[in-house]
């Protein structure tokens, strides 16, 4: 016999439509037309040196460089797994090939496309609602972004304490730390205030039991810290590998960025691709923000800019063929109730 409440916990919750409006669309478009105008006229007007960069590419390091990235979605399927209560965790494949394939939406999707089709593939491998998956989502998703962002500022101060700017490095290092310790308290934190949201968001049922899901996830966190450190240690273990890749691929394309100044630029390219969603997903935005990063170097922009947009189809192309067995259609039917 079920009840009321069972019939509801059995239906899954609608996807989401997108929440950009028309007219919000059409500016974002013009604004990435411009973008992707002005970057079209750096490299029409770039010295021929620039572009022959990419006809004397060393084929043995962009091979090494796209092999390491690809090797490296490795830690973010130990990060999932160890996000994931012992009963719900997934094979390392599978999460291997979902850590790829998420990557990989959200780099070709159109405006924030790859965020809805990235928590409709987290339910579809977890084999969970629309809440759960979503939960687990947010959650590897923040501390993403977080070890990115503290990679990226600790990159920052550096390149501030090189450039006789102590005063701003000193501070940069300082909001490094203090992230990092928030970051390593986030759960112990977390739980109690998306508790008092879930409570006193009651009256929208969907929201509140989103907001459950996410406590649960902090609350297994919390309770397992140890786990939780290791998560975030596999966070940190991917932008090694990320941070490796970029130095063959720029290598081998002729440029040897220092890793504080690739750490900067990543976290300026995900800023402006997060700033900016355009119709080709990442592209355009990203490159952008990666050369402005590298320009802090002296690396001229529109080399920086040139350089970048080869680099970032072939990371693309490798997260691809990492999720391809789950882009490819392949099926898993999962036991784990919603």
């Amino acid at each position: 016999m079920t009840t009321p409440g069972d019939e509801a916990e059995a239906q899954p919750l609608p996807t989401p439509a997108p929440a950009a409006r028309p007219w919000r669309r059409v500016a974002l478009t013009f604004l990435w037309l411009v973008l992707l105008g002005l970057l079209a006229r750096q490299v029409a007007h770039a010295p021929a040196d620039v572009l022959g960069r990419l006809g004397k590419a060393r084929p043995e390091l962009l091979l090494a460089g796209a092999a390491v990235y690809a090797l490296g979605f490795a830690a973010r399927a130990v990060r999932l797994n160890l996000l994931l209560p012992p009963a719900d965790r997934i094979p390392f494949g599978r999460a291997w090939a979902v850590s790829g394939a998420t990557t990989f939406l959200l780099q070709v999707l159109p405006f924030r496309g790859g965020e809805v089709a990235s928590w409709a593939l987290y339910r579809r491998v977890l084999g969970t609602g629309w809440a759960r998956a979503g939960a687990v989502f947010v959650l590897v998703k923040t501390l993403d972004s977080a070890a990115f962002l503290l990679a990226g500022l600790a990159g920052a101060a550096v390149l501030a304490l090189r450039s006789s700017v102590p005063v701003l490095g000193g501070a940069t290092a300082v909001a490094v730390a203090a992230g990092t310790i928030l970051l390593v308290l986030m759960p112990r934190i977390g739980v109690p205030v998306v508790e008092a949201l879930a409570h006193r968001l009651a009256s929208r049922p969907r929201l509140a039991r989103g907001l459950e899901e996410l406590a649960e996830g902090l609350r297994v966190a919390r309770e397992a810290p140890r786990t939780y450190l290791l998560a975030f240690a596999g966070a940190v273990a991917f932008l090694a590998g990320h941070f490796a890749a970029l130095a063959l691929l720029f290598s081998a394309l002729g440029l040897t960025p220092s890793l504080p100044a690739l750490a900067f630029a990543s976290l300026a390219s995900v800023l402006s691709a997060a700033a900016l969603p355009s119709p080709a997903g990442t592209f355009g935005p990203m490159e952008s923000g990666f050369a402005a990063g590298l320009a802090l170097e002296g690396v001229p922009l529109v080399l920086g800019a040139t350089v970048t947009g080869a680099v970032h189809l072939l990371t693309t192309l490798a997260c691809g063929a990492v999720g391809l067995p789950l882009l490819a259609g392949r099926r898993h039917t999962s036991n784990i109730p919603d």
